[in-house]
């Protein structure tokens, strides 16, 4: 587990869930007399949670929030248990996400649907107390004590995306509303069911926002919020136009798809690359890749992708972007 100081009361803590450091960032707020831990990790994270709760000695705080930026079980997958590790603490996320935490089954098989052997790693998650689950409505804020946490809905990445706005400090936590970043390298978290008009509606609003920083799920803390977010939308305005180009030269299969665009960008190629070493990372860059495809194939109910009429809508697309 590695901790470091982000602000003076704002921790980035790398819990290394399934043996994988360096890929879920999980933080944490210490205001007056209230604790928020923001995007608690999957499953595998509860040994090392364990170790955090010791070092942050919560008992000192009259209130403890487990904060989920969306439900997908690498950021929401230990909530049941960590309600079991801090009696006191209560669960925030956004409404649709209150009864999966409830009763996580429907969400454990979507996971093993997306995921595969890779949901194995994460762990199944069990359910939390329905008293101790709290929807948070857009807009929402949260009193830490000397800090104000605000609730902003996001969807896009997922429709019950939700990222946090933490004042005086100017620090925006993002989730994968905007994108993942390793070591200065962006893509967008584009997997299934990721909805590209949602998602650039998000980007305009956290513009507007102006925050000081950016905190990332995955991974870490971004200086240069405005050069950051439209990087992300320039991704994904490129990748739509070779998945467009790729189709128009008979490119059939996602796997030729994906082969194409892992050639033509750096960045991805760099994140495919961090796979071998990342085991929850395993197939990630794939899944964005064929979570574009998807939804530039379903969008307007179009059916097949060979349609040339499709094809120009999905150029309208672009042009709406830019």
């Amino acid at each position: 587990m590695r901790v470091e100081n982000i602000s003076e009361r704002v921790l980035m803590v790398d819990l290394e869930p399934s043996d994988t450091p360096g890929w879920l960032a999980t933080y944490v707020i210490e205001g007056d007399g209230a604790l928020a831990i923001i995007d608690p990790g999957p499953k595998s994270s509860l040994r090392a949670l364990e170790r955090l709760t010791e070092m942050l000695n919560p008992s000192r705080f009259e209130e403890v929030y487990a904060v989920l930026t969306h439900i997908h079980i690498d950021h929401s997958g230990v909530i049941g248990d960590l309600l079991e590790l801090l009696p006191c603490a209560r669960a925030l996320v956004h409404p649709r996400g209150v009864k999966h935490l409830i009763d996580p089954s429907k969400l454990w098989q979507a996971s093993l649907e997306v995921l595969g052997d890779v949901a194995g790693l994460l762990g199944e998650p069990r359910g939390a107390p329905q008293e101790r689950v709290v929807s948070l409505e857009n807009g929402a804020e949260l009193d830490l004590g000397g800090l104000k946490l605000r609730a902003l809905y996001t969807p896009g990445h997922a429709p019950h995306h939700v990222s946090y706005m933490l004042e005086p400090d100017g620090i925006l936590f993002a989730g994968d509303s905007v994108a993942n970043h390793f070591n200065g390298r962006i893509y967008p978290v584009t997997v299934y069911p990721f909805d590209g008009s949602e998602y650039l509606k998000s980007l305009d609003l956290l513009l507007k926002l102006q925050p000081r920083r950016i905190a990332v799920a995955h991974y870490g803390v971004v200086g240069e919020p405005e050069v950051f977010i439209q990087r992300a939308r320039d991704k994904l305005v490129s990748w739509t136009h070779h998945i467009i180009s790729a189709i128009e030269e008979g490119a059939s299969e996602i796997e030729d798809i994906y082969r194409r665009i892992l050639s033509r960008d750096v960045e991805l190629a760099y994140a495919k690359r961090l796979e071998d070493s990342m085991p929850a990372f395993r197939g990630a860059t794939y899944r964005v890749v064929a979570g574009l495809y998807n939804y530039l194939r379903d969008e307007e109910g179009a059916c097949a992708l060979a349609s040339l009429d499709r094809w120009r809508s999905a150029r309208d697309f672009i042009n709406r972007s830019r």
